[in-house]
This record gives structure tokens, C-alpha cells and sequence, in this order.
């Protein structure tokens, strides 16, 4: 758990999760301003700090993760 919690995040590893993101959310057709990208960004926090650490991986993680799958299905709902 330490090691989780003690993760620290330097440019580069900013710019994987925001590059990660930018990608999950358009693919989503979702705002990058959204509540949901805001929520999608905290997952993704965490699933970097459990080791997900490249754009491909956090991507891969986060096809399957419940709460981002939700997420992407009610904003293509919404969409309809």
C-alpha cells in the first residue's frame, strides 16, 4: 500500500495520464471539461499508481474498469 500511496507524478508521467485521457474521453465523445472526465481522471490516477503506466496500458485498464465502462455508456446514451 505504501508504495501505492508514495507513487509521485513528474512531467512526463502528467503527460501520459493526460494523453490517456484526451483519448478514453474523445473516444467516449465526452467533454475534456466534463463531470464525467473529471471523475474518469481520478480513476485513471489511480490505475496508473496500480501500475498502468503507459497511454496503451492505462487504456487497456481502463476497458476494464465497471465504473469507466459506465461512464462511457451513459454518455453514448446521452448522445442518442
Amino acid at each position: 500500500m505504501k508504495k501505492f500511496l508514495d507513487r509521485t507524478f513528474g512531467p512526463a508521467e502528467l503527460a501520459i495520464l493526460e494523453e490517456a485521457l484526451d483519448q478514453w474521453s474523445s473516444q467516449c465523445g465526452l467533454r475534456r471539461q466534463s463531470m464525467e472526465s473529471e471523475l474518469a481522471a481520478s480513476v485513471f490516477i489511480n490505475l496508473f499508481r496500480e501500475g498502468s503506466d503507459t497511454v496503451p496500458a492505462l487504456l487497456e485498464a481502463a476497458s476494464r474498469h465497471k465504473a469507466l465502462n459506465d461512464l462511457a455508456r451513459a454518455a453514448a446514451e446521452s448522445m442518442r
